[in-house]
Order: C-alpha cells, then structure tokens, then sequence
C-alpha cells in the first residue's frame, strides 16, 4: 500500500491515534505495544476505526429514524464485503494517519491489515454486489439496511491437494469480530412445521392458528457499512440461529443426551454454512428452512420497528422499499402476506396490495437450475402457512389467466407458481414485484423477449435493465493504492464520491509520459502480486509475464474449460516447434467449484494437471506456466485485478447476467478478452471496438443454431486437427494427475460418440477464441497501443460505478431521498 509520507499529513492526529492503539492495547490485553503481537495490534487499532465509526453510525441512524425518511431493505442470501479495517480507513479519509501512526510504532499497515480474515458471508458475484451496493448506498446518504445471515463458517474454505479440490470449513469468526455488534433488542421467533387452523368467525373474519411448531430464535447482529465521505453509515443487519431451549439438567442427568443434542443442532445449524449442499433431502430441507430464516426475522423486524415509528401499517409502502437480490429471499413476499392477514387483520386485498407496492425483485440468471424452485411437499411440510398463501395466490393467477386466456393450458403452466409439484420462485417474484430487473442491458433484454416474455407481456412496466457496477472506494482505493495516488494527481481527487470525474482521465491515454507512469503503476502491482501469492499461498509467480487472469465462479457457462483446452494448445504448438515467438504469459485461474458440482471440480483437477505438464517441461515452464489461486476471496481478488493485464470474460453469449469482475479489471486498466454477453456489451460500447477484443458467437446465432438444431460439434473438432490434439490430452494419459486418473467425462461433454454435447459452444467459439487470442498477444507488444488501451478502459470505467447503478434504482423504483 501506498501512503504520503508522514510530513504530509497531521502530525497532531498522528500522535492522538497512535496514543489510543497504544491504549487500546493496554487495556483489552495487559501488555505495552511493544511487546505485543500483530494479531493484538490489528484488534486494537481495528476497535480505534469502530469506535469512529460507531458514534457516526448511532446519531446519525438515530436521526434518519426519527426524520421519517424512505429506507430500502436489501435482502440477500450473501453479503461477500470483504475485509472492513482498510475499506474503512479509506471511506473515513484515515489511511494516510493509521498508516503513519503504525509506522511510528514499527509496524507496517499492510502486515496489519492481514490479519484480519474474509468476513465469510458470501460466495461470488451476488454477495459482491451486494457488498458494492451498501457501500454505495452510504457513500450517496441514502437510508439503508441490509439483511443476511450470519454463517459461522461461510461457503468454504478451498484447498488444492493433489491437484483436486478439497473443501473445509471458513471458520471466520474464530478471531473476535469487531465489527459488529449483537443487538439484544431485536430477536424473533421464526417457527416451522406444525398444524394450521383456519377459524373463520361470524362476521367473516379468518383467525389463523399454528399448533405443534419447531421455533427458533433469530438473534440481529449489526455491521455498519461506512460510505466515501458519508455521514450516514448504511447497516448490514445479520441474523443468528439460536435454539430457544435452555439445558434441561433432569434429561442430561438421565444420560438423554441425543435427542436434546439433535434438535438442537438442527436449529443451530440454518445460520451454520451458506448454502448447505442440497443434493439430498435434508440438505434441501435445511436451505429452505435457512432463506425463510432470514425472511421472517426481517420481516418481523420490519413490521416491530414501523409499527412503533409510524403505528398504521398501510403506511409501509411509503415508508419501506425492499429488494429481493436474487430468488433465495422471495418468500419475504407469502410472510409479509401473512402477518399482515394473520396477526395485524388485514383483508386479503389489502395485504397483497402492500405486498406488490413494497417489494422489487432483482433476476441475476438465466440458467434453470439457478432459477430457484422447491418442491411442494417440503414446502407444504415445513411451511404450512406460508405454503397456503402461495397455493391462493397461484389459485387466483391461474383463474385470471383462464378468464382472459380460456383453453390456454399452456399460458397457465408457463405462468403458474406451483407447476408438475415444484413452487416456482421466480414466477412468484415476478407476479409479486412492483419492478423487475435485469442486471445488465442484454439481460434485462432477454428477460423481456425469453424468459418472461408471458408476464412481460402482461406487465410490460413492470420491467427494467440497470446494469450492475462496483465501487470504487474497494476496487481502487483500497486494491489499487498506486492508481488511486496516480488519479488523483492527473485529474484532481472526486473520483471516489463522484463515478464520472475518471472520465477526465481519458485525455491522458495520448500522454507519453503519463502512460509511463501507468505502466509503471502496474508492474508495482505485480511485483506486489507476485509477493503475495508467494507469502499466502505458497505460489511462483513471475512479475516480469503478461498476468491473464480469468477469474470467476467456476461453472461450465463461464467456459474455464475452453481457456484450459487453449492452452494445452498453445503447449502443443510450443513443443512441436510451430510457435517460436510468444511474449512469455502466467495464466492465473481462481474459482470455487460448489461442493456438488462434479464437472466444476473435475476442470479444476484438468487445470492443475495442466499446470503440472507445463512446469514439467522446459520449452514451456517458463513461458506459459498455469497458476491455480485458491480459496479465492475478496482479498485475493483485490491483489489479482490490481495486477492483470488480460481479463478473461468468455462466458456462453446469453448466459452470464451481468458479471463485476469485468468492471473490476477494467477499472484497474486490464483489458478485456470476452464475448458479448452480460456487461461486456456495454464495456464494449464505451471503450470501442479498438480497446477491447471481442470474439464468439452472438446470442441470436446461438438461438438460431438451436432452433435449427444443426450444430455438430463432432466435425468441428474433426476439421480442425489442432483442436483435436489439444483435446486427445484429456484421454490419452499425458496429462499428469496423482492416481493416474483422466478426463474422459470432460472429453465426451464436448465430443459425444453420438447425440448432442457441447451445450456451452466451447468447440463452437474455439477458433475464433484462439485468433482473437493472438491478436491480444500482438497488441501487447505494442506498448505505446496497449497502455492506451489501458487507459481508455480506467477512463471509461466510471459508468460502472455502483453509485451510478443505485442512482438509476433509486430514479426508477425506490424514490428514496
């Protein structure tokens, strides 16, 4: 990291902050500051920064209460935020002072911020997202609380043995997290299972009554996301598990230990693990019982604190607006249904009117097995209430379709929320939302024109397409210090609070002398890359290599598979002599495959195989070596982005929604070797076709090539030998693995002995992947092209800011202050 020089800031503040870490440390520890050690330091300096933060974040959530403003309830199964101390620093302008101050007692800032761990409240893009949007949410004053769960051990910690992937738990809050504090006042009872009893009374008035419930308490903790600059902190409010019984002394004394133990763990565990596997029944038990977890505790929260600020009810429309971030939350919209009929009276009319003026939904795929969907009967079990108002809804749906569509069996089945046994959670998202949003022009398009085309049809108003972004503040300012510094004395400091000042920049991309200060910027990254990797994770990396980086979830639509069948290639073409003059490339892939997944697994094991035969070899060891980065988290993604130079965006066209990563590269002046899908259309838009390089099949020639079932990919592979070899790896026991094992079921996915395969286009997009790859080789040796280019993409990046994406919700749907 970089800083000014401790002369340029305020000594006296220096002084006054070092005083209280070393106080700190005294008095939560016993021990002097210098003989401390650095777990020690980071705590006390860490609860310095809350301390800060925490008295803005009291007075001024105490003020917005009490002014009556809107507020926006983002729901969201994860919230991926990352570290908080130096994200914090920057946000409070303190970086430069901590920085100074820690220096003067021997310490470095960056050793510091190590040792804190990846809060594990997220997996990917979703929770990312989730993350960028608090930030930036506080960062514009706009009043906002987030709510999730508060896993204990996250998604997973990943760990790469004998080149496979092994999963073990992300104890994250093995350390003391100081971030967050436990709010007492706030805990519900959220209840499953059990018997519904519909009492209907004379006058016509339902009375609904659950008997022989399994409850369990939701404990609120609150994190305070601090903003650029703000004076209004948003909240991520996360829920805790927790079993209402306390130890029954006569049953232990009896030695009836098991059964006491087992309910209670089963409560326990829905705020365990972020997403549970689910292949099996219980695991699919335990998810469902996990997001309507987090629903009704902040729905109940919700009603409790509206009730006391404003007492009518009919009023939350005005005063409340809440996303559902991707399916996981959508039963908040049967629960809201629910206590509102249930315990607060209201007619059936009445609550679903509220229901559809509070609620905005957020789609972020198009991928089927991604659109949530749960069977009935679990439901129906675990859920009983919460099920019947689903059942009436869908009962009312299909008899407003069958009035003004009668005999459309087919129209009814498309739209239907419960269909063939299965609750369609998308369907009922759509149906319940005042708004619906694609995360990107293309997505938002495809929603419209595929995937619900039925409801667009019917609510056309209903449908939007804000493309998704990143902040700032954490992909510059805290991942790529150099850059920010390098910014801000070209075009004058703003571009953290305000997304447009970066395009100022642009000017600069025909600066010789400013392109060298770039480009110098970025070998620092690398060099400090190259450091990292060695420290962390144990891993050579060369600095002085082109870094492509493709890094991302690992699923077969993203395509890792295609760029590992590249490089075995470009291997070939190495060794057979055909490639002489190739500028020397580190491919680094970074991905968590879901536990489940075995295909995703299985790329994994083939790239690290990959990795083995390349360093192996002495022609390509030194020019093409494959890295594997894992347990890929915000951390590491911080050091990655600030580092590359090529950014892998090569997903099937139609099936990645938006993506950030591309924005996050972008911003950090690597450029773009993608396809056009999700937001690499609009990236493409902005820097122009000379600054970005494009390849593959659009999505309407891979809907006409599936309408006309015509593709094969067998004579692809056939007619071009190339191709061939590169993939007879897979089968033919060159690739190194420690049991000898090899690729065949990743071989016949693409290449089937007969019947369709290949249903990413991998074989399809292959060639002109690997021409376009080469051209990016070629533009690389150009520096004086190249470092414009680079330029261009940081200049252009403004408009991916996720202050721009909240400014356009908050324009077209919340209407927020």
């Amino acid at each position: 990291m970089l800083m000014k020089k401790t002369t340029e800031v305020d000594k006296k503040k220096v002084a006054e902050v070092r005083e209280r870490i070393e106080k700190r440390v005294r008095s939560e520890f016993g021990v002097t500051a210098k003989s401390a050690v650095l777990p020690q330091i980071y705590e006390a300096a860490a609860l310095c920064v809350r301390d800060e933060v925490m008295d803005a974040f009291a007075a001024e959530r105490e003020r917005s209460q009490k002014s009556g403003d809107k507020c926006l309830i983002y729901l969201c199964a994860e919230f991926l935020i990352g570290r908080a101390f130096s994200n914090n620093l920057v946000n409070l302008g303190l970086y430069d002072t901590y920085a100074a101050a820690l220096a003067e007692m021997g310490y470095d800032l960056g050793e510091i911020e190590e040792q804190e761990a990846d809060a594990g409240l997220g997996n990917g893009g979703l929770g990312r997202l989730a993350a960028c949007f608090l930030d930036s949410l506080s960062t514009l004053e706009m009043p906002a609380m987030g709510c999730g769960i508060r896993y204990e051990y996250g998604f997973f910690r990943q760990d790469i043995k004998d080149g496979c992937q092994v999963e073990s738990p992300d104890a994250w809050l093995e350390g003391r997290d100081v971030w967050s504090a436990e709010r007492a006042d706030r805990v519900f009872e959220v209840k499953f299972g059990g018997q519904v009893e519909e009492l209907w009374s004379e006058d016509g008035k339902l009375k609904v009554e659950q008997h022989n419930t399994r409850t369990v308490l939701a404990e609120a903790w609150d994190m305070p996301i601090v903003g650029y600059g703000s004076k209004l902190p948003a909240t991520l409010r996360l829920w805790r598990a927790r079993s209402p019984q306390q130890i029954d002394l006569a049953r232990f004394s009896r030695g009836d230990y098991e059964n006491y133990s087992e309910e209670r763990d089963f409560l326990e565990a829905i705020s365990k693990v972020l997403y549970p596997e689910d292949s099996h029944p219980r695991g699919q038990q335990l998810r469902l019982c996990q997001f309507y977890f987090l629903v009704s505790a902040t729905v109940q929260s919700i009603i409790d604190a509206h009730k006391r600020h404003y007492g009518d009810l009919h009023s939350l429309p005005d005063k409340i607006a809440i996303q559902i971030n991707d399916t996981h939350p959508a039963l908040a919209i049967p629960e809201l249904i629910r206590i509102l009929i249930d315990e607060e009276e209201f007619t059936w009319e009445e609550a679903v009117d509220i229901a559809q003026r509070t609620f905005n939904y957020t789609n972020h795929t198009v991928m089927p097995e991604a659109l949530e969907k749960w069977d009935a009967e679990t439901m129906r079990r675990f859920l009983p209430r919460v099920f019947r108002i689903i059942e009436t809804i869908d009962a009312r749906l299909r008899d407003s379709i069958w009035q003004s569509h009668p005999g459309d069996n087919d129209l009814v089945s498309r739209l239907a929320i419960i269909q063939g046994g299965q609750v369609r959670m998308a369907n009922l998202c759509v149906l319940m939302s005042g708004h619906v949003n694609g995360v990107s022009q293309l997505h938002g398009q495809i929603l419209r024109t595929t995937l619900f085309r039925d409801f667009y049809t019917a609510y056309p108003e209903r449908f939007l397409g804000i493309t998704n972004g990143v902040t700032q503040r954490r992909w510059l300012g805290v991942a790529n210090p150099g850059l920010r510094q390098l910014v801000d004395e070209t075009i004058g400091e703003g571009f953290m609070k305000d997304w447009r000042k970066i395009a100022e920049l642009e000017p600069y991309a025909q600066d010789a002398a400013f392109r060298k200060k770039f480009d110098a910027v970025k070998a620092a990254n690398k060099k400090s890359f190259a450091e990292w990797m060695a420290s962390s994770r144990g891993i050579e990396v060369n600095p002085d290599t082109i870094i492509d980086a493709q890094a991302k979830r690992l699923h077969e639509y993203k395509r890792q598979l295609m760029k590992a069948i590249h490089i075995l290639a470009l291997y070939d073409d190495i060794v057979d002599g055909r490639l002489t003059d190739f500028p020397p490339t580190t491919f680094v892939f970074a991905a968590k495959a879901a536990p489940g997944y075995r295909r995703a697994k299985d790329i994994i094991r083939l790239i690290n195989a990959i990795s083995t035969l390349i360093a192996s070899d002495e022609r390509t060891r030194d020019l093409i070596p494959v890295v594997f980065l894992p347990n890929y988290d915000v951390t590491a993604a911080q050091h990655l982005v600030a580092a590359a130079d090529i950014s892998e965006q090569i997903s099937t066209a139609g099936k990645e929604a938006s993506g950030t990563g591309n924005m996050k590269f972008m911003l950090n002046g690597a450029i773009t070797l993608g396809t056009m899908d999700g937001a690499n259309v609009e990236i493409a838009e902005r820097v122009g076709e000379d600054n970005i390089f494009i390849f593959g099949a659009t999505v309407d020639e891979l809907d006409r090539i599936n309408a006309e079932g015509s593709y094969n990919p067998r004579a692809i592979v056939d007619a071009n030998p190339r191709l061939a070899h590169a993939l007879g790896h897979l089968i033919d026991g060159s690739l190194p693995t420690s049991d000898g094992s090899r690729f065949e079921d990743l071989y016949y996915s693409l290449r089937p002995d007969n019947g369709w395969g290949d249903q990413f286009f991998v074989l399809h997009d292959f060639a002109a992947y690997d021409e376009r790859f080469f051209d990016v080789m070629k533009a690389y040796q150009d520096r004086d092209r190249w470092l414009t280019s680079a330029v261009i993409n940081t200049a252009k990046a403004g408009y991916f800011s996720s202050d721009r994406s909240i400014e356009d919700y908050n324009e077209h749907v919340w209407h927020l202050r």
